[in-house]
């Protein structure tokens, strides 16, 4: 089903659910589950040009072969820290690590990259069978594959190595492969990964990469899902002056026990948050686990400037040597509300989760046989699933003010085969400032 924006008094040419998102006294937008962030990664290991899910804590082993833990799985631990799931896209192929075990065969990895590098092969004689071999494929410490076999013919590839060639098998403590590298990376794979993005279903988008051209695509792209879609999502890329919702800039990076983050990939970290940012929470004064020191550092008239132009930062509190979020804002700059980033996940929320419910209404309906009449009776549907909707955001205090009596006005468009819809909300905003007057006497 199609959506977005409209213009009033302009009809439709595709069957939809269209919104007309215009800044009012009650602002009125919104979003949807929180915790889904889509990140294009530079890997040592795995599929390339793929979508891969990372919610469970063995996921990463699972699905991509290497623990979460390894040092070349850096940004997606970042990511990781704050949010649900990470939808993980290898920009790299890299080349694949190789050995030879003997004269005509050879072992390959199954994917490009580094870690292909630690793989090897070990050949013992089978201890039940002496006319049969034991041969293991271990991945660094880790025993991954095991076949007792007469020859070599006999091997089957696995999920790390592939076997080709034939003839017996000589006996090896352990043969290694080598070659492996990640390869180069250039701006056609970010673009591919934008475009897999498009039927992707998440909350926010990191770009960690610092490439003007890819960067404006992305942008494009992140303006082509809110504005023309009705995809309320969040785009989070380094150095970007977007001024624009839709758009949070990071303008420094942290450092961690371990290793210094440049900005780019910095932006993991945001877009996992963002994504994992409840419709109750800001980023505001959140602390970044595991960082020690921001690069570089801002004095106070930079930081303001900074804000004002409508940047991400982060800060360094010298008292508990921790790093916090300065302020949750997008790329908007100036001092409308709806550079809050807490403001916009309200009403990204509003949106998709209406458009979702009334999909789920027709649905249902269509089940049993029934469309929803483009009458009164329909007027009255979709009445009920957004008051309900947006009773439970006021009860749960993240919206407020809301009487659904003035605040949902709804009536047929005067094709007669469309129900328009026009919706106040007031999020409620989160505590940043606190002023405090002290009286001695």
């Amino acid at each position: 089903m199609n959506g977005g924006t409209f213009t009033p008094g302009v009809e439709k040419v595709r069957p939809g659910i269209y919104f007309n998102f215009q800044m009012k006294a009650n602002e009125r937008i919104s979003t949807g589950d929180r915790g889904r962030v889509a990140l294009p990664l530079v890997l040592g290991w795995g599929k390339s040009k793929e979508m891969i899910e990372i919610s469970g804590e063995n996921d990463a082993r699972d699905r991509l072969g290497v623990d979460i833990s390894d040092p070349t799985m850096g940004l997606l631990r970042e990511a990781k820290k704050k949010s649900a799931t990470v939808l993980v896209y290898r920009v790299n192929e890299g080349e694949k690590a190789t050995a030879t075990l003997g004269e005509s065969q050879k072992v390959t990895a199954a994917y490009g990259g580094i870690k292909g590098n630690e793989l090897h092969i070990v050949v013992e004689p089978n201890v039940l069978d002496e006319t049969k071999k034991d041969v293991k494929t271990f991945f660094g410490l880790r025993e991954v594959d095991k076949q007792v076999v007469s020859s070599f013919d006999e091997l089957q590839s696995n999920d790390f190595v592939v076997f080709e060639g034939s003839g017996v098998l000589e006996g090896t403590a352990g043969t290694n492969l080598t070659g492996g590298s990640n390869g180069t990376i250039t701006s056609e794979d970010y673009i591919d990964f934008i475009s897999a993005a498009e039927s992707e279903y998440f909350d926010t988008i990191g770009l960690p990469v610092d490439d003007e051209a890819v960067k404006t695509t992305f942008v494009s792209f992140i303006r082509r899902l809110r504005d023309e879609q009705g995809v309320k999502v969040q785009g989070i890329l380094p150095n970007y002056p977007g001024n624009y919702e839709g758009i949070i800039n990071v303008t420094n990076a942290v450092v961690l026990t371990d290793r210094e983050l440049t900005v780019p990939e910095t932006v993991a970290w945001v877009a996992g948050a963002s994504a994992g940012a409840t419709l109750q929470q800001s980023l505001t004064f959140m602390e970044y686990e595991g960082a020690v020191d921001v690069k570089p550092r801002f004095d106070n008239d930079q930081i303001e400037q900074r804000l004002q132009r409508g940047e991400f930062l982060f800060t360094f509190n010298p008292r508990d040597k921790s790093v916090t979020v300065e302020q949750d804002i997008n790329s908007i700059t100036g001092t409308s509300k709806m550079r809050k980033n807490k403001i916009v996940r309200i009403l990204d929320a509003i949106n998709n989760d209406i458009t979702r419910s009334l999909k789920e209404a027709i649905k249902n309906r269509k089940n049993i046989g029934q469309d929803i009449p483009a009458n009164g009776d329909g007027v009255q549907i979709v009445q009920a699933a957004i008051s309900i909707y947006l009773n439970e955001l006021q009860e749960n205090n993240i919206i407020q003010n809301f009487d659904p009596s003035e605040d949902i006005i709804i009536k047929l468009t005067s094709a007669g085969d469309g129900i328009a819809t026009q919706i106040g909300v007031q999020p409620v905003d989160s505590a940043e400032k606190f002023y405090f007057t002290v009286v001695a006497e």
